[in-house]
């Protein structure tokens, strides 16, 4: 699908060259020049390409890039910092209002909402476009506009609300309630785009109502824990069902089966950031790929391969992480981590280990524990690590890493991510798809928001949904919850095991009130100093406004609290 697979090159071809083509026509090379921006977006082309560079936005730092992973992934409960990178100082919570991402999180997302501001004040000029496509692009440009909205008030609080395209140099800016912004510009939008949009759209990757009714949900979610209201659980519980009674969705039957990467477009995506492998189009590309990996290839008997990944070693899973599976009736933890690498190198390999044989092998357990693996109708077989299996094997013919031997250079790598369709060992731009919304949050939505009105038994059969899908076959009954077993830390802890690493979990944490105290309890590199604990306060709740913000202003725009 060309349009969407291309916006990237369009957003630069807009903002850069300050002419605009179609993405067909870049293909083929045919440049438009010589128009103005006042000309071109009141044109049919104009308003698509520009369309399209809204969306590009959702690539530049946001989704699979390092800053937005950085800014959702890491310093939780979940992850911590590995041995690479220099970010650790939002890992470990000693960071200011000068730190890089701030600033860079902030002018993307500034950016891209003047761009759809834009989108919306020049629709109504075109003339040669048919009201119901007009009606459409709007609903497009304002779902993006509330994603864009909904990813700065998580962020940063109070912020600006400008809901009108910016056209000149502003040097004064003052700070609106995040309460206020919800109200105004990010509920709006989603409830606009909802009444307008398809529940399908011809071309994949566009913005449907499934989509807007699903980012709603989570809107409310969200809101309702910032203003304690219950009228707003319950309009999260509606659109979250439904999205799921709409029959345009459902999960697929192994969780294994989501990320394989030749069938992402499957049931289960709402919403995605789309990738290619065509270099000219894809931009930067996905970049998750590179930082949930261990230090393989420095490993006995292996070096650097497509299959395994190019490791940045930026996300060490914390300890506490690693035990949130029972893995005896759940199957995500084998289905998430990467337990098996075969020998690529012979020249380092063990003495009894040839290329082909197991080189590593992390069980996930230590010495005198059951391990599980899937046999080929993908049923669960249970086997323990031994001592003697250990000794016959270890430094002869494998090199078995139990958790007592994790560093900030071993741990365990997320497979969800890996990209076996880049062209060389070191191709940064994955092709892989990025999931926004995924169809089984619906379920984990309206079980946290069926909580908070006290509806525990509802909440509960939304949970068990998710966790029988989880579960190893023969075994749902075992995976299956009552209402006494709801709480938040359990639902917490579910949408851990449903949604590792997908840019979740700092905004599960702050949304629910229990970042500062799940930090300070869990947020450990394996093996490895915990300076997140010492570091994190209060203040930490909200991130700083970047201070190239503040200092560009005339005014006194103002700073969050303790900052």
């Amino acid at each position: 699908m060309k349009r969407l697979k291309s916006i990237k090159n369009v957003f630069y071809t807009l903002f850069m060259l300050v002419s605009f083509i179609s993405c067909k026509d870049y293909l083929e090379e045919d440049m438009v020049s010589n128009v103005s921006e006042g000309s071109y977006y009141t044109t049919e082309e104009g308003v698509e390409d520009a369309l399209n560079a809204g969306y590009s936005y959702l690539k530049d730092a946001l989704y699979a890039r390092e800053c937005g992973l950085s800014l959702t992934v890491f310093g939780t409960d979940t992850y911590a910092n590995g041995c690479d990178g220099n970010n650790f100082d939002l890992a470990q919570y000693y960071f200011d209002p000068t730190q890089s991402y701030l600033w860079e999180l902030w002018c993307d997302m500034y950016m891209a909402i003047n761009q759809c501001n834009s989108v919306i004040s020049k629709i109504p000029e075109v003339e040669d476009i048919d009201d119901a496509i007009k009606n459409e692009d709007m609903a497009e440009a304002r779902f993006l506009r509330a994603l864009y909205y909904f990813t700065l008030v998580r962020q940063f609080g109070d912020v600006t609300l400008t809901l009108e395209e910016t056209s000149a140099v502003e040097t004064e800016a003052t700070r609106t309630s995040a309460d206020s912004i919800y109200k105004m510009a990010i509920i709006p939008d989603l409830e606009y785009a909802i009444s307008i949009l398809p529940e399908t759209q011809s071309e994949y990757g566009r913005v449907t109502k499934g989509a807007a009714e699903l980012l709603l949900s989570k809107v409310y979610l969200t809101y309702g824990w910032l203003i304690d209201d219950n009228s707003a659980f319950t309009e999260s519980i509606k659109y979250a069902e439904t999205v799921i009674n709409s029959g345009n969705y459902s999960l697929l039957d192994n969780y294994a089966d989501i990320w394989d990467i030749d069938n992402q477009e499957n049931s289960e995506v709402v919403f995605a950031v789309q990738n290619s492998t065509d270099i000219l189009i894809n931009g930067d590309g996905n970049h998750a790929h590179l930082f949930f990996l261990m230090n393989y290839d420095k490993l006995t008997g292996m070096q650097r391969s497509i299959e395994y990944g190019r490791p940045w070693k930026r996300f060490d899973p914390t300890e506490y992480c690693l035990s949130l599976w029972n893995t005896q009736y759940d199957s995500r933890y084998y289905k998430s981590f990467q337990t098996i690498w075969l020998c690529n190198n012979s020249e380092t390999a063990l003495s009894q280990c040839s290329v082909g044989d197991t080189a590593l092998f992390m069980p996930g357990v230590s010495i005198g524990n059951k391990y599980y693996i899937a046999d080929a109708n993908g049923n669960r077989v249970e086997k323990t690590l031994s001592q003697s299996y250990y000794d016959e094997r270890n430094d002869k013919s494998m090199t078995i890493y139990t958790p007592e031997k994790y560093t900030l250079e071993i741990f365990p790598t997320l497979l969800k991510f890996l990209d076996p369709t880049r062209s060389s060992i070191n191709q940064v731009s994955g092709s892989r798809d990025y999931f926004v919304l995924r169809f089984s949050e619906a379920y984990l939505i309206a079980a946290e928001a069926y909580f908070k009105t006290g509806d525990n038994i509802n909440a509960a059969k939304m949970l068990n949904v998710i966790r029988e899908r989880a579960a190893w076959p023969g075994y749902k009954a075992d995976m299956d919850i009552s209402a006494a077993d709801v709480n938040i830390d359990f639902i917490l802890e579910e949408r851990a095991r449903e949604l590792l690493g997908e840019q979740q979990r700092w905004y599960d944490l702050t949304r629910t009130g229990t970042l500062i105290e799940r930090v300070k309890a869990y947020c450990n590199a394996m093996n490895y100093a915990n300076f997140a604990k010492d570091n994190i306060t209060e203040k930490h709740i909200l991130r700083p406004i970047p201070q190239l913000q503040i200092d560009r202003c005339s005014n006194d725009y103002g700073q969050n609290p303790g900052w």
